[in-house]
């Protein structure tokens, strides 16, 4: 399909393509008259107004920065797919921008000030935010995908780790498991050191494990590949008797699934395993599939956005700070405890 000129949207309205000019970007009164005749044909000839010219007549860049660490290894294609097209349906652009640890000030300093983005979604959030600072003193509009630890006056939108894994202890109890065990991602030594998730679900898993009187473990896993394959191991030494596992590491998680099979533990039948916010797609790989507890990214991604769209364009209202908990899809990795089943062994 042809891309629509503003000459000819002038030629199709009888006005000169200033004339037009002032009517798309409002810089210049023009008679009622006048400006029902551009619009009118601007409607009969599908012109659609180019976002960069709207962008130079504004003086602003209608660009939002998603800004994220460069040794980020999660799957966040939903989250950005949602916020980009929530951008776009607002007017706005949105990039991807990464930004290198140490260079935080000087990095989000060019990215406002300079005006290359009228604000900033930021993922990867860790309980204590350095970018958080950084952009606050910068003054820059910003919308958080994730928790930090002081929230006051942020607007936010997260995955509310704690009733997920709340969720995923009541339902492992309700089967019938009272020995639990939670993997988790170990990010110690990386910039992603205070990643936020971890730490709450770890919160989260203790306080269910707990309150319903149950026995809990928790794993640490690097993304070691020998750590990552020696988690079997690790679980049978340190926990036999586990029943059910908690994965928030997905290549442990699925490690875990094939290691037990290799050593002819049965899944589900001998031990129950379900991961949060896992790949579903990658899931339904596994043999058998994983059950999940599906992340919002989508739901959160577009929040996100409009969030700091409506903040951009002059709302005056309380922050936006929404959490919503990952819903389960059921696969074929989780049943009722097993009874009478013996002590996982190591190798």
């Amino acid at each position: 399909m042809a891309v629509v000129t503003m000459q000819q949207v002038a030629d199709h309205a009888k006005v000169s393509i200033s004339t037009v000019s002032f009517v798309v970007n409002d810089t210049k009164p023009v008679t009622p008259e006048t400006r029902e005749r551009v619009l009118r044909a601007i409607d009969e000839l599908g012109y659609r107004r180019n976002s960069m010219a709207r962008a130079l007549a504004s003086r602003k860049s209608r660009v939002i920065a998603l800004i994220y660490p460069l040794l980020d290894h999660r799957h966040h294609h939903s989250f950005v797919d949602a916020a980009a097209t929530a951008a776009e349906e607002r007017g706005y652009s949105l990039v991807l921008w990464p930004i290198h640890s140490d260079n935080v000030s000087a990095e989000i300093a060019s990215l406002i000030q300079a005006g290359f983005a009228d604000g900033v979604l930021l993922m990867e959030v860790q309980l204590e935010d350095e970018r958080v600072t950084h952009l606050q003193q910068a003054g820059a509009p910003f919308a958080l995908i994730g928790r930090t630890r002081d929230l006051d006056g942020i607007d936010y939108v997260d995955i509310d780790f704690e009733r997920s894994v709340e969720q995923a202890v009541a339902d492992f109890a309700a089967l019938g498991h009272r020995d639990i065990s939670l993997i988790i991602e170990d990010l110690s030594g990386t910039p992603l050191a205070g990643y936020a998730p971890p730490v709450r679900a770890v919160q989260a898993f203790e306080e269910a494990i707990e309150s319903r009187g149950l026995n809990g473990a928790l794993f640490r896993v690097s993304h070691e590949r020998a750590s990552i394959l020696s988690i079997t191991d690790e679980i049978a030494r340190r926990a036999p008797e586990t029943t059910a596992v908690i994965g928030m590491h997905d290549d442990a998680t699925f490690a875990l699934v094939n290691g037990l099979r290799h050593r002819g533990v049965r899944v589900p039948q001998d031990v129950s395993i379900a991961g949060i916010a896992s790949s579903t797609s990658l899931a339904t790989l596994t043999d058998p599939a994983l059950s999940t507890y599906d992340a919002p990214g989508s739901e959160l991604g577009r929040l996100a956005t409009e969030a700091l769209i409506d903040r951009l364009e002059g709302r005056d209202a309380p922050p936006t700070q929404v959490r919503i908990a990952c819903t389960l899809v059921p696969g074929a990795s989780t049943g009722p405890a097993p009874i009478g089943r013996p002590p996982l062994t190591a190798r």
